[in-house]
């Protein structure tokens, strides 16, 4: 037994392995997102898109969040019935199939697969934090929870990289433009693994799902999976004080009403929602209106645009894709130092400064080296995997229920189909600089917005949350 294990209430090697099996799922949606960044030609070679390519690899591009979508608002009441690692397990599947039909090659059926990939991938987005959060003790949840965004952008950088072996012409006599069916049915494997880890080596549900089912027996045997004897009957004590608390909170949501607000009561922000439901839906719009994946989803092109060559419009993606993965790895110890506010405030300042100057470097000095807007596009993408990328999944998964879960995610796919589906018309409207100043704008008003509105949560358990948001419910 190590010291740690001595002297801490936790196993905190254990906790890291179980959350590190849910986030496989991030893996998987964060490489979903950039599967189809960098193999727009092949892809469009070998299904004969012809003159209407650039039509369907924006439909293509939109299709996967627009699933993912769709997914985020049943997963959360699915999740309540069946629990969230059972949830993922289905997801599991649901991508495996997904995987199989988009290697079909025709245009029907890529577009049918990618849409059942999104639909897993919403499931991941919307369960992962919900899983992470109830695992980890409260102690290092935020640390736990920075590794859905590290697992995000992981996935993302693999699909870059994988991409570089794919030819730059032929596309018609070159065999190797058929590797995109391998990249997209990667996905199949990486979820039949985190299945099997579910099945075999981490078999119980969450305590705090359990416990919502009044199995007090199994949400103490839940929790002893982490925690010693004696501290998992105290984690079980805490839940259970939930019960009495003037009947004003319930197991995992807000309600002055003592009921657990419906889907359409937390639409409406009634029994006192309006500002956690109001935070959630921020912290998930200025994520994606940020333009991350505008700038993920399109960066090849972008880079083309900007003066490199298709090989290495590729290799400058995958740069992107690196320094997106390091620095979701580097704030994984800020989070509970600074807290979540503060690093928001912060990340749209950095965030807005970075598109501004990106926009001038694409516009009236694009006759400067391509340096510049590769070092502004790189700085931002650092100020926003330190602090709204991660945050953003961190704080919903920490004051959110699975419904409201659901339904900021779904806002969330949203806001990233709206991004992924308007850039190339707002570019070719407007032109790349001013679609980077429109975004820059949006960062300036999330600079207020957070300023004012936000509530900190570090170092606050689930019902501390909850208590904490019934004070300054609106």
């Amino acid at each position: 037994m190590s010291s740690e294990q001595l002297f801490s209430p936790y196993d905190s090697g254990k906790v890291w392995k179980m959350c590190l099996t849910a986030s496989l799922g991030s893996f998987i949606f964060g490489y979903n997102l950039g599967v189809f960044t960098s193999i727009h030609d092949p892809v469009a070679s070998t299904l004969d898109w012809g003159s209407d390519k650039d039509t369907w690899i924006t439909v293509m591009s939109a299709i996967m969040p627009f699933g993912a979508m769709i997914s985020a608002v049943f997963s959360g009441p699915i999740s309540n019935r069946i629990g969230r690692r059972r949830t993922l397990m289905l997801s599991n599947f649901v991508t495996l199939v997904g995987a199989g039909i988009i290697v079909i090659p025709f245009t029907v059926t890529f577009g049918i697969g990618r849409f059942i990939t999104g639909i897993g991938a919403g499931s991941y987005a919307a369960l992962v934090p919900l899983y992470i959060n109830e695992t980890s003790p409260t102690e290092i949840s935020g640390q736990t929870g920075a590794m859905v965004q590290f697992q995000i952008t992981l996935g993302i950088v693999v699909a870059y990289l994988l991409a570089l072996v794919l030819p730059t012409g032929d596309y018609d006599s070159d065999p190797l433009t058929y590797w995109w069916m391998g990249m997209f049915a990667l996905q199949g494997p990486i979820a039949m693994l985190q299945f099997f880890l579910f099945f075999w080596a981490y078999k119980l549900e969450t305590p705090t799902w359990f416990w919502s089912k009044n199995f007090r027996e199994d949400a103490l045997e839940s929790l002893r999976q982490v925690y010693s004897e004696e501290s998992a009957q105290e984690a079980l004590k805490r839940l259970d004080s939930a019960q009495n608390q003037d009947k004003e909170l319930t197991s995992s949501f807000i309600s002055e009403a003592g009921n657990d607000p419906s889907y359409m009561e937390l639409l409406l922000c009634k029994q006192g929602t309006g500002k956690l439901m109001r935070l959630g839906w921020a912290n998930n719009f200025f994520q994606q209106f940020s333009g991350i994946n505008a700038i993920l989803a399109y960066s090849t092109t972008i880079f083309g645009h900007l003066g490199g060559g298709t090989f290495m419009s590729r290799v400058y993606t995958v740069i992107v894709g690196t320094v997106n993965m390091v620095s979701a790895l580097a704030v994984i110890p800020l989070v509970d130092k600074l807290g979540r506010k503060i690093l928001l405030v912060l990340g749209c300042i950095g965030m807005g400064g970075c598109l501004f100057l990106s926009g001038l470097f694409s516009g009236p000095l694009s006759s400067w080296s391509i340096a510049f807007p590769m070092i502004s596009i790189l700085l931002y993408i650092i100020f926003f995997e330190g602090t709204i990328g991660p945050i953003c999944w961190i704080y919903c998964g920490e004051i959110m229920n699975p419904r409201g879960m659901s339904i900021c995610t779904a806002v969330n796919w949203f806001c990233v189909t709206i991004v992924i589906f308007t850039f190339p018309p707002l570019k070719d409207l407007l032109g790349i600089s001013v679609v980077f100043w429109c975004y820059a704008g949006i960062c300036a008003v999330g600079v207020l917005y957070f300023w004012l509105d936000m509530l900190e949560t570090r170092g606050l358990n689930k019902q501390e949350i909850q208590k904490l948001f019934m004070k300054k419910s609106s």
